[in-house]
């Protein structure tokens, strides 16, 4: 009998000593597990910059072999393009709004001019559509560098600080980033090519719209063309190609609606817009508003001038990734430029009546889109 509770006691010590083994080794595996979990993301993290780097240089690297082609040497390139490097935009103060959007128009287009006369120096032989397309392909690399410098501010601060929520922060937004910068990098060659890019949709379907018409010039880098559809008179609206260009819409639509003193039925916009995971490429979708990505000027001018007359303002937009819509432009958006014709020239036999005046904008990067069917 008195051997019982000692052998209880006895186990009752065991079970108590297994606990406190238990919960050390719990604590302890928690502590290393966070740091041997830092370690695997810090070793993502890097070979990330690597692979970063590796995209920004050779970036760089293609924009001074092609721009040595126009009247520069590489290592006069290289220098200038080092002289741009950081190069940024300040937005205007907005605590009070007044004005704000005059204030960034004027901000864009003083750093329009700057760019362009930086082009002008880097490739004096070029012409204009070629400094276009090379304005831009250094925007793409002049971007990838920025995208490396930040996360490997993140990724230094992270490890100097022992702080663990930088580099977990990092990690997580990895898989973007890499697809972000991944496009930028694929990005290059369309330019240094002059291809048709995904955001060229909307240029597209004004060329075909266009047809063989002879466009005029309305505003900075827009041409608009005069055609019938549906028994209307329209006018077709794009930035003027076939380099890389984007013009100012809203200035344009802004000067043929003044010009006719407010006497159009609808105005149209078609752009392409960022797709939701899940949705299928190219696919279109309507509605009410302005269709442009601009940073707020022009599409301030188009709804300024619209609601000034009470004009309708009708949105297609074609449906496409981040990749798709800076690269050059997939077999299946391209062959959308047919469906969008329909539903614009159905909109427009809807909403208006016979002889009414109409504006078609395809907003988007013209790069590749020529001005006319079979012209330039």
């Amino acid at each position: 009998m008195r051997e019982g509770p000692i052998s209880l006691m006895q186990l009752g010590q065991s079970d108590w000593l297994s606990w406190i083994f238990f919960i050390m080794f719990i604590m302890m595996m928690q502590f290393y597990a966070s740091r041997l979990q830092a370690q695997i993301w810090i070793s993502e993290i890097s070979r990330a910059l690597s692979k970063l780097e590796e995209y920004s240089n050779d970036s760089a690297r293609k924009f001074v072999e092609e721009a040595s082609k126009y009247g520069r040497s590489q290592d006069e390139i290289r220098t200038m393009f080092e002289k741009v490097r950081g190069f940024f935009l300040i937005e205007p103060v907005t605590l009070d709004p007044y004005g704000a959007i005059k204030r960034m128009e004027h901000l864009l287009n003083v750093m329009r001019s700057h760019l362009n006369a930086t082009m002008m120096e880097i490739a004096p032989k070029a012409d204009g559509w070629k400094r276009s397309n090379l304005r831009d392909q250094m925007a793409g690399a002049l971007t990838l560098d920025m995208i490396y410098r930040i996360i490997r501010h993140y990724f230094i601060l992270g490890r100097k600080t022992q702080n663990l929520i930088y580099i977990a922060q990092i990690q997580m937004l990895l898989p973007e980033i890499m697809r972000i910068a991944k496009a930028y990098w694929k990005a290059g060659d369309a330019f240094r090519l002059g291809i048709p890019i995904g955001d060229g949709i909307g240029p597209l379907v004004a060329l075909r719209l266009i047809g063989n018409a002879e466009p005029s010039e309305i505003a900075e880098n827009i041409l608009g063309a005069e055609v019938e559809i549906e028994g209307r008179k329209v006018m077709v609206v794009k930035a003027k190609g076939p380099g890389s260009e984007v013009g100012r819409p809203g200035l344009a639509i802004e000067r043929l609606v003044e010009g006719r003193e407010g006497k159009v039925s609808l105005i149209v916009t078609i752009d392409a817009a960022s797709k939701l995971e899940g949705e299928p490429t190219a696919e279109i979708a309507e509605g009410i508003g302005a269709a442009i990505g601009d940073p707020g000027p022009e599409k301030y001018k188009i709804e300024e001038v619209a609601t000034k007359y009470g004009i309708p303002l009708h949105a297609i937009v074609i449906k496409e990734d981040h990749l798709d819509a800076i690269t050059s432009m997939g077999e299946e958006i391209a062959r959308s430029a047919d469906e969008v014709i329909k539903r614009v020239k159905a909109i427009i036999g809807s909403k208006t009546m016979p002889g009414d005046f109409v504006i078609v904008a395809g907003i988007g990067n013209t790069m590749g889109v020529g001005n006319k069917m079979g012209g330039a």
